[in-house]
């Protein structure tokens, strides 16, 4: 049975209602090797501007699928934050968030899908589906 497991530590600098903070995501492989995504900005606006992301700053060794996907359209930095129930990505042919479940920065759909139950995604190009826990680690500057 393939359990997925996520941690969510969260501790930010709320300014304007807008959150900045440092970011840190931290990704296991089915291989049991942990990998890490640094970025040095990580903002996320207010509710009237839908919790739009803004990523800049990579370090790491686990690829930056936030900001540098293979393609483009891939992105999360930018976009909007989308849910089953509020669509706000950029595929013209449906929601993202209700196709592949959980609520993400979703562009037209996923390299960098923390938030589902199973089949967990983070690349930077095909989409490889080898991700069993993650972890994302907020620190206030």
């Amino acid at each position: 049975m393939h359990t997925k497991q996520s941690n969510f530590l969260c501790s930010c600098n709320i300014r304007h209602y807008i959150i900045i903070c440092i970011c840190n995501m931290q990704v296991q492989r089915n291989t049991s090797l942990w990998y890490w995504a640094e970025y040095s900005t990580f903002s996320i606006s207010d509710e009237a501007s839908k919790y739009q992301l803004t990523v800049d700053g990579y370090s790491g060794d686990a690829g930056d699928a936030m900001a540098a996907a293979l393609y483009s359209q891939w992105n999360a930095n930018g976009m909007m934050f989308s849910t089953a129930d509020s669509d706000n990505d950029a595929w013209v042919a449906g929601s993202c968030a209700a196709y592949h479940g959980g609520g993400s920065w979703f562009n037209t759909c996923i390299v960098s899908h923390l938030t589902k139950d199973d089949s967990a995604i983070w690349s930077t190009g095909t989409n490889v589906l080898d991700v069993d826990a993650s972890r994302m680690l907020v620190t206030v500057y």
